[in-house]
């Protein structure tokens, strides 16, 4: 028997759909936990889509972290207006670099008011890196996958936040100079 799992369980891992065959990963695990937020981030946005298909309020990006003027709201949307990626000094390098030349990018600081479990969504096909700067480095996302809200097919991460940290919302190969985001919590 142990012969056998050191032959199947190698293969079943390298191979996602036959690991979920097998049940050894977890069948939809993104899929759900959006699902499970969905009602609450809709709530938090004013409860309707209008403000998901239409943001009212406009902020600019920075180039870099030193010339930051706005701060990232929660429970907002908003349309970010960004720079070409060959103005942009990242806080930590992006994990995608790779883009095209007129690809836009840009930085927002982000501070939670509350500790807990935060979505930030986005209709932009751009690369988002959420940076911990107490920590350094990348902040894990829980899940990150495309969904369909309000009639839009959105790209959503699921982040858990400290309150009172500041993060930076690094945003590049966005392939247009604007893009519609939020970040709503905390959800739990």
């Amino acid at each position: 028997m142990k012969k056998l799992l050191n032959i199947v369980l190698p293969v079943a891992l390298a191979c996602p759909p036959a690991a979920l065959a097998m049940g050894l990963l977890p069948r939809d695990q993104g899929k759900a936990a959006w699902e499970s937020l969905q009602g609450r981030v809709l709530e938090t946005l004013g409860g309707s889509c209008k403000p998901v298909n239409q943001p009212a309020e406009r902020i600019a990006a920075a180039p870099t972290a030193g010339a930051m003027r706005d701060e990232l709201p929660v429970n907002k949307v908003v349309a970010a207006k960004l720079h070409t990626m060959d103005r942009v000094n990242f806080v930590l390098g992006p994990e995608k670099k790779q883009g095209k030349p007129q690809d836009a990018g840009g930085l927002l600081a982000l501070t939670p008011p509350a500790t807990g479990t935060y979505v930030l969504g986005t209709v932009s096909r751009a690369w988002i890196d959420v940076v911990d700067q107490e920590q350094n480095g990348f902040a894990k996302a829980r899940h990150y996958l495309w969904v369909d809200f309000c009639g839009r097919r959105m790209k959503a991460g699921v982040f858990d936040l400290r309150a009172g940290t500041r993060y930076w919302i690094q945003m590049s190969t966005s392939p247009d100079p604007a893009l519609d985001l939020f970040v709503a919590g905390p959800l739990n």
